[in-house]
């Protein structure tokens, strides 16, 4: 059971984690050396579709998970340096919205990868595979950046994210093991 367990937190924990962080890296190191040698309104535009996304993707997984949404701006270029963001607030008594804390916070990598993944497929091997290589691929790279905010609220889902992880380890280890017993 304990090698069982230690699969599994490895596999849907230890590992989407070290991606997202150094994807976020990636990211971080991007945008700053974008800002060193242009302007923070540049990239608030060239980072456009990408940050729409990025707080869309907040916003819906927020909802998903029953979060009251308190404010919002998908897109936005202000004195403070913050190009959006999402407000909410959950039941702290509710698992499912605890949980939930987790996805919201990493949601922007997942929905960010898929429509990448999905923009390749349907424009591979055409002209607009280059348009979208230079369209998107700047934008989604400044929307991976996932602020201090986005990764406190990742953390505060966690324990919540690993029990899940243990009791859906424990049933598939009973299931796998029945046949066994019988």
């Amino acid at each position: 059971m304990i090698d069982f367990l230690t699969s599994h937190i490895i596999w849907w924990f230890i590992v989407p984690i070290i991606s997202a962080y150094m994807i976020n890296l990636v990211s971080l190191f991007l945008t700053k050396w974008v800002l060193r040698h242009t302007s923070y309104k540049l990239v608030a535009v060239l980072g456009f579709l990408g940050i729409i996304i990025h707080e869309l993707s907040h916003l819906l997984v927020a909802l998903i998970f029953r979060h009251k949404i308190t404010n919002f701006k998908l897109w936005q270029i202000g004195d403070d340096g913050v190009l959006g963001y999402v407000n909410h607030t959950y039941n702290t008594h509710s698992f499912y919205q605890r949980l939930g804390n987790v996805f919201i916070g990493l949601a922007p990598m997942l929905v960010l990868s898929l429509i990448f993944f999905f923009l390749t497929k349907l424009t591979y091997d055409s002209l607009w595979s280059i348009l979208g290589t230079i369209f998107f691929v700047p934008s989604f790279i400044l929307g991976f950046n996932l602020s201090k905010a986005d990764w406190i609220n990742f953390w505060y889902g966690v324990p919540f994210y690993l029990m899940s992880i243990i009791i859906v380890s424990a049933i598939e280890f009973t299931i796998k093991n029945i046949a066994i017993i019988l």
